[in-house]
């Protein structure tokens, strides 16, 4: 019985994984967009936090999107 499930399973597989294969183009190709850091935001911020004698780290610098 377990030999049997296992010839089910690998003739599934085989079956299966060349289909996935075959495709020319990606299923999920996004967009042409770039992503950048916003250095106008972190310059202003920083620019704010100087005269304050605040020390900025930025550990997740905002991002800025820009659709080609």
């Amino acid at each position: 019985m377990v030999t049997a499930r296992k010839c089910l399973f690998l003739a599934a597989a085989s079956l299966l994984l060349p289909a996935c294969a075959s495709t020319d183009t990606a299923g999920l190709a996004g967009s042409k967009a770039t992503i950048t850091t916003d250095v106008a935001y972190v310059l202003a911020v920083e620019q704010k936090a100087k005269p304050a004698g605040v020390r900025v780290v930025w550990v997740h610098p905002p991002k800025q999107r820009s659709d080609d």
